[in-house]
């Protein structure tokens, strides 16, 4: 029985994650709602304020990508590749991961940016390749 123990690790500290990404998002809107003197003035849209930007496009992008490179990478193991491989991707997707939202929110240098998309793209076309002609 394949119980998906990568998938699963893997998953968990992606959503461990996720939960401050988008608790920056959500106190950035309580902040400038209360500095408008409306809590919920910024409910929606960024408000034309950078930071809220930056912190809608790091939560926004991890969303986009995690959900299907969760998937492949649960298609991976339970076709049954091999631990090091499902765990490299695993490992892949959250210093992906990690590495493009640090660089959305912190930076304005292209490259580590890059890098964590170039990652991310690895972490998806691997299992895919892998799937479509190697198992």
């Amino acid at each position: 029985m394949n119980t998906l123990t990568v998938t699963t690790t893997v998953a968990s500290i992606l959503a461990i994650i996720m939960l401050p990404l988008t608790m920056q998002v959500t106190m950035r809107r309580i902040a400038l709602g209360k500095a408008m003197g409306d809590i919920g003035g910024v409910a929606f849209g960024d408000g034309d304020d950078e930071v809220l930007k930056r912190r809608r496009v790091a939560f926004g992008n991890f969303v986009e990508y995690v959900p299907i490179c969760l998937v492949m990478l649960g298609l991976l193991e339970y076709h049954n590749a091999s631990n090091t491989l499902v765990w490299t991707v695993g490992g892949l997707l959250i210093a992906s991961r990690c590495t493009h939202a640090l660089s959305v929110l912190f930076t304005n240098n292209p490259a580590p940016k890059a890098a964590g998309m170039f990652m991310t793209y690895g972490a998806f076309i691997v299992p895919a390749i892998w799937l479509l002609f190697l198992r």
